[in-house]
């Protein structure tokens, strides 16, 4: 069972809570997509930006040398997006399928996508993120380990998705193997209720 298939979409009556640093369990997220390897001039996308979480963070990350393009599908989520985050010349925006982004090809620095590949076919996403890298273009992933790992919300369930549409690192590595992105560096957070990846793509 390697192959990763998708159960649901995030739904947007809910966006407003991935702005939530408590309820994301992130408290600086700046800090965190540093260590994560986004820096000054970088070209980075963030695929399934959502409201902006990191999005916000990334521009600071890149500076005004650097370049974002945030990407969303759903309207509802980018109009909240549009009232988060100010329009500025190193910013662009696009409603588009994280699966088909219509981005320039082999262009960018970085692809990350945060809490957002156990939503969609891994092999598909992998696919378009590999041609819109530029060479030797980093993917970094962020997930949701095994919510047993996870502190409980309220006392109830664990933070973070079902245990069926959480992307465990072992099938998300297979899957980037395939791909032919090889792993660089990884981490854990919060004694592995998250993980992280960069993988780097292999010279065309």
């Amino acid at each position: 069972m390697h192959h990763h298939h998708p159960g649901h979409r995030f739904d947007p009556a809910k966006a407003a809570r991935l702005l939530d640093r408590q309820w994301r369990l992130i408290e600086d997220p700046l800090e965190l997509v540093r260590a994560m390897g986004i820096g000054t001039g970088m070209r980075v996308v963030d695929l399934g930006c959502g409201p902006g979480f990191f999005t916000r963070a990334i521009l600071d990350a890149v500076g005004a040398s650097g370049h974002v393009a945030a990407v969303e599908m759903q309207g509802e989520i980018l109009d909240l997006f549009r009232r988060q985050i100010a329009p500025r010349p190193n910013l662009e925006v696009h409603r588009a399928d994280l699966c088909a982004t219509g981005l320039a090809r082999g262009q960018w620095d970085v692809a990350f996508l945060a809490f957002t590949l156990h939503e969609v076919e891994v092999a598909t996403a992998l696919e378009e993120i590999n041609a819109i890298l530029a060479d030797a273009g980093r993917l970094i992933v962020l997930e949701w380990g095994p919510g047993s790992l996870c502190p409980s919300r309220d006392g109830g369930e664990p933070a973070g998705p079902p245990a069926d549409h959480r992307l465990a690192q072992e099938v998300l590595e297979h899957s980037l193997a395939e791909a032919g992105l090889v792993r660089e560096a990884d981490g854990q957070r919060l004694g592995g209720c998250h993980y992280w990846i960069r993988a780097v793509r292999a010279i065309r």
